[in-house]
């Protein structure tokens, strides 16, 4: 099918409309000059004579005449413009947009700032008038009319917008971003424009009659070569992103092959200039009289490329507008860099990292007055357990710029702690990323997993960085050098044992190996006392929770799988970090659970957990906001084989990344100075229940949580001696062993076999539903169970069983070929009945710590009429009893948006919901590659 065009005959006498939307000014961020100039850039390339495929006058620009204040844009006026848009064209609709972009602190539901747009510190509300790609702009563009919708979004973290992108499933939908999910772009030169949009219209407006027509599938490749020779922030490679869903669509046409620029104004003309131009207003190609300039004809190549070099040089006289694109080479000046101080990115002042786990976002301020240079940026990776901590010291280092401008901005954010390691031990994939990912699924991706290259890295203990060396490719030490600077504080873990009211110190207290404190407590006491649950976070998590499992893993006659059977409970599962396994204990839905549990966890996190309610006075310390008076107050109890949590400061020197440098250390030395001296630093993680003190000496601060009334009698004032250390290679050889504990898993398949499966084109084929399944399981062990049921009732069932629930063949082929046999059948499919068949069958059997995954495949048309009782019941069943993973495949766009079935019970269950937008083949087989011997790597 020919690429649709708006111009072709049998589409003029449709609407056509670009809704064009530029912030430059803001009241809370830093001003973007260069968009107003990139806003007139992309104007012209949709309307040049000769190339463009849309009319002038098919142009709503924002800011426009109306709004609140000259340069201006209001996000209500933007997505009132949208939706006007969408409900009034039914030919080819294109929305820009270029300023700022943020994303929520774990890389989720990317929004665009408007001018007056800011940052607050609720982590479940964050940004404050501006819009929702995922909840407003995609929203209302899945419900359009349009023959084609076209989206070109230039800002920050653009890329993002692909993990929300779901049209409807006969929507003809292009998205083009600035570049790949998590990265941030240059602000880009006033002069000129943002890089991405100059290189758009360089090669729009730029096509000749011998070029080929700039289809958006040609478009892609030649802007990804386009900005090859050009950086991201952080030196990342410059790739632009895209999602298409439908054939193609034209974008411009090749124009005549020598075209004059007009002699009257500039693209933009002077009403834009004075504060926006009127929704209809011609733009500066037509002369004085409205008439469209007409190309000389007459004029050789040469005059005519002379003439056009005057117009430009004329145009940037006056304050210009770049008027001779078309004359210039498509590359968009890659000689050009950005300058030190403005190459921070377009979302420098509002510090804010995206990746794969969990993250923090860090407002610094109300950003800088007008005029100021974005602040050169920190982004400080830490442990999990530690970044609360290491917020506030970043929020109270910060507040001691009072100067006009910002000169710092600090983005702190966090990840698994073996997800780090597994990054800095092949540091060259954070800089540049594989193009693709292996059919196993199993690819690292520091910048989808963690986030963007840090400059700071602050694990828990400094035995994590050992590993980092222990097994670091010697390119991967060049690419990330690691410096440690010291300790910034200490806390030790322990065994946290609820408090019986009235109990005598009993010498079980006393310090002892770890695996002598746990059997301790799960003996109960010779009084008759239960014993003790033992919990712990999850062992990938936190570098406390792992160094703690190896503890428990050295001792002589303990075997892995023991000891995790000693260490699962189902009422609660492993939970990413100390201060979730504690929240979890406390919100009073486990029983006596929350009272009957030891904990293995920082001190500090007990410390705190044990603090009664702040009170009214000004800078009190309290209990975290999730804990109740129903939560047990712990004592704590010392084990002498684990080591003390050091917080050691790590400076990472980047290879290539010479723009700054100087600059950048003297500031990442300033803040350890700052953070491992100054009485305010102190006081912060004093306040968190950490011990500080000069090197490897931890002291007890005196005003600190540890000393409370709370605490008296659960903590120790001298800390026992960690013997022997820890190496990195028992560590390492845990984590092996971690993953391998749980034993084979337990995989079951519900494949909706309806007939709209066929109907809807997604049941037979490749990367369709059947082929989905039959490759995955590739992911399954030998020594794993795993079945495949189909949706639609049997004779006796709710289902039907084209490969029965049990041990896998040796020989993979048959199951693959009974998956591919397996037939449509003329019945709707039962989600429910199978969804609760499905989870009964993998809790049945083998108890215990067994890994257990139910995977969805659908096209969710016998599911959308739910009713909302009936999912509400469906995910308490799936949370309810022994752990099971639930992932969601829909096969139409729009299935994993919040609120509906699938996206509940992944998220519910702690799973994954997968959609059109996700490379499916390669993201389902690593989903299912995490369970039982899939993921013991």
């Amino acid at each position: 099918m020919p690429p649709y065009n708006a111009r072709a005959p049998q589409n003029r006498a449709k609407t056509h409309r670009a809704v064009l939307i530029g912030v430059d000014s803001y009241t809370h961020e830093p001003d973007l000059p260069a968009v107003a100039h990139s806003l007139r850039l992309i104007e012209e390339a949709l309307t040049a004579e000769g190339t463009g495929v849309l009319d002038p006058g098919e142009l709503l620009i924002l800011p426009g005449p109306t709004g609140s204040s000259p340069g201006t844009v209001d996000p209500l006026e933007a997505l009132r413009e949208i939706r006007n848009a969408r409900e009034q064209v039914d030919g080819l609709l294109v929305v820009y947009f270029a300023g700022h972009g943020l994303v929520r602190a774990d890389g989720t539901d990317l929004h665009l700032l408007f001018s007056p747009s800011r940052v607050i510190a609720d982590p479940h509300h964050p940004f404050v008038d501006a819009l929702s790609w995922r909840d407003q702009v995609m929203a209302e563009l899945r419900l359009a009319r349009a023959d084609w919708v076209v989206v070109v979004l230039d800002c920050c973290f653009a890329g993002n917008a692909r993990l929300d992108f779901h049209p409807e499933e006969q929507q003809n939908f292009a998205l083009l971003m600035a570049a790949e999910q998590g990265v941030e772009i240059p602000p880009g030169d006033a002069a000129t424009g943002t890089d991405f949009t100059v290189g758009l219209h360089r090669l729009l407006t730029g096509r000749t009659w011998a070029s080929k027509p700039a289809t958006f599938t040609r478009l892609v490749g030649e802007i990804r070569e386009a900005m090859a020779p050009l950086k991201a922030v952080h030196d990342h490679r410059w790739i632009p992103g895209e999602r298409r869903h439908g054939d193609d669509v034209l974008l411009a046409i090749p124009g005549r092959k020598h075209r004059r620029e007009s002699e009257g104004n500039g693209p933009s003309g002077t009403a834009h200039e004075a504060g926006g131009r009127s929704k209809r207003e011609p733009t500066g190609r037509e002369g004085a009289g409205g008439a469209p300039a007409q190309p000389g004809e007459s004029e050789t190549g040469s005059e005519a490329e002379a003439r056009s070099a005057r117009s430009a040089g004329s145009a940037h006289a006056e304050g210009g507008t770049h008027a001779a694109g078309t004359a210039q080479a498509v590359d968009p000046a890659p000689d050009r860099r950005p300058s030190s101080r403005r190459h921070r990115a377009l979302c420098a002042a509002l510090a804010l990292v995206c990746f794969g786990g969990a993250g923090v976002l860090l407002s610094v301020g109300d950003g800088p007055d007008r005029g100021c240079a974005p602040p050169l940026e920190l982004r400080v990776l830490v442990d999990p357990d530690i970044r609360p901590t290491v917020q506030k010291a970043a929020d109270v280092y910060l507040d001691r710029d009072t100067g006009d401008c910002r000169a710092v901005g600090i983005s702190v954010y966090t990840g698994n702690s073996t997800d780090v390691v597994d990054a800095f031990q092949a540091a060259p994939l954070w800089q540049a990323p594989p193009a693709s990912c292996p059919p196993s699924g199993d690819c690292l991706l520091p910048q989808r997993d963690l986030g963007a290259q840090p400059d700071v890295w602050i694990p828990a203990a400094s035995i994590t960085s050992l590993r980092v060396l222990a097994e670091q490719s010697a390119a991967a030490g060049t690419a990330a050098k690691l410096d440690s600077l010291g300790s910034v504080a200490y806390t030790p873990m322990v065994l946290a044992v609820p408090a019986e009211a009235g109990r005598k110190p009993d010498p079980a207290d006393r310090p002892a190996p770890l695996a002598d404190l746990v059997a301790g407590v799960r003996d109960g006491g010779a009084d008759g006392t239960e014993p003790y649950q033992v919990l712990r976070p999850d062992p990938e998590g936190g570098d406390g929770a792992l160094l703690s499992t190896t503890a428990l893993y050295g001792t002589d006659d303990r075997r892995p799988t023991d000891v995790e059977a000693v260490l699962t409970d189902d009422r609660l599962p492993p939970q990413p970090t100390a201060r979730d396994l504690m929240c979890g204990l406390a919100d009073g839905s486990r029983n006596e659970l929350e009272d009957r549990a030891a904990v293995l966890i920082p001190e500090q996190t007990m410390a705190l957990f044990n603090l009664p309610s702040a009170s009214g006075e000004t800078g009190a310390v309290g209990r975290p906001a999730c804990a109740s008076d129903i939560l047990e107050h712990r004592a704590a109890r010392y084990p002498t084989d684990v080591p003390v949590l050091d917080l050691p400061f790590f400076r990472v020197t980047w290879s290539g990344a010479d723009r700054d440098a100087a600059a950048r250390e003297q500031v990442v030395r300033d803040f350890y100075d700052w953070l491992a001296e100054a009485p305010e630093a102190r006081a912060v993680f004093v306040r968190d229940g950490f011990r500080t003190g000069p090197s490897g000496k931890p002291s007890l601060p005196a005003a600190s949580p540890l000393t409370a009334k709370a605490n008296e009698g659960a903590v120790s004032l001298l800390l026992p001696p960690s013997n022997p250390p820890t190496s990195a290679s028992e560590v390492t050889e845990t984590l092996r062993d971690y993953r391998q504990a749980l034993g084979p898993g337990r995989v079951l398949y519900l494949l909706d076999d309806s007939t709209s499966m066929e109907d809807n084109r997604v049941w037979s084929g490749p990367g369709r539903a059947k082929d989905l399944v039959a490759r995955s399981t590739a992911s399954i062990g030998p020594d794993d169970t795993f079945g495949v049921w189909g949706l639609s009732p049997g004779d006796a069932a709710n289902h039907t069983e084209p490969v029965p629930f049990g041990r896998p063949d040796p020989d993979p082929g048959p199951a693959r070929e009974a998956i591919g046999r397996a037939p449509a059948v003329n019945k709707n499919a039962r989600v429910l009945d199978g969804l609760r068949d499905g989870l009964s069958e993998l809790r049945s059997g083998q108890e215990g710590p067994v890994p257990r995954l139910l995977v969805l495949v659908t096209d969710d048309e016998d599911s959308a009429d739910l009713r909302g009782e009936d999912v509400r019941a469906l995910v308490e069943t799936a949370t309810e009893g022994p752990p099971v993973r639930v992932v969601t495949v829909s096969l139409r766009g729009g299935g994993c948006a919040p609120g509906l079935l699938n996206h509940r019970l992944a998220e519910a269950t702690g799973g994954r919901c997968l959609d059109a937008a996700d490379d499916l083949a390669t993201e389902l087989t690593a989903e299912v590659a995490k369970t039982g011997t899939g993921d013991a790597r």
